[in-house]
């Protein structure tokens, strides 16, 4: 995920064009939104720094050096808030320290979250599309309204948005991200063809905090 850096004012300017690009070929509403996170993770906050703190009182206990003994509760207790610490500030530890069910059962909350709380599913036809991106979690997760999900045949668009995840997850280009966005573009243009009295209903601007 690292290789695109969703941050990039460029990177915004050319996912903006891209959806505007599929939106002009279809009905359909797309919205990109990019999260640090998708959940508390303080849980794994805690794990961390127990195991500092176990692997401090193990030295203390087993280690062939003399230790002053009135140091060892706070020397202890300090290994495990610095750990705290020092976990929720690198989401690598964050992650490593957290079940894969649990970060993708929180991305997939807070996608559907997201749908709700940005009206993407208040659209005319039902035809909103999220692609929630979290980078904690180096995942993404789309939510699709039913006027999309009433189009279903021969596994699209599931496969379609499969891609997708799939460039996101694996640290794929923006390039990647691009192609597989137009790929589902394609599909749209045919399944959901624009109304002649169409309108741009939700904003263009990708999401990013």
């Amino acid at each position: 995920m690292a290789s695109i850096t969703w941050h990039d004012p460029k990177t915004k300017q050319r996912i903006e064009d891209l959806v505007r690009e599929v939106e002009g070929q279809s009905s359909a509403e797309i919205v990109v939104s990019v999260k640090p996170f998708s959940g508390d993770y303080r849980a794994a906050d805690v794990v961390f720094g127990a195991l500092v703190a176990l692997i401090g009182l193990c030295i203390y206990v087993y280690a062939p050096v003399e230790f002053t003994d009135d140091l060892a509760p706070p020397s202890i207790a300090i290994l495990f808030f610095a750990a705290y610490a020092c976990s929720a500030r690198v989401p690598a530890l964050r992650r490593a320290f957290t079940p894969k069910t649990r970060q993708s059962a929180n991305t997939r909350a807070a996608a559907r979250e997201l749908f709700v709380d940005q009206n993407i599913s208040c659209t005319r036809d039902r035809t909103g599309i999220l692609i929630h991106v979290s980078t904690l979690e180096k995942r993404v997760d789309i939510v699709a309204d039913i006027g999309i999900l009433r189009r279903e045949s021969d596994g699209q668009p599931a496969k379609l948005f499969a891609n997708i995840e799939n460039v996101v997850t694996q640290g794929g280009s923006l390039e990647s991200f691009e192609q597989a966005v137009r790929e589902l573009g394609s599909w749209l243009a045919t399944s959901l063809p624009p109304r002649i009295d169409d309108t741009n209903e939700l904003a263009d601007e990708v999401n990013v905090s």
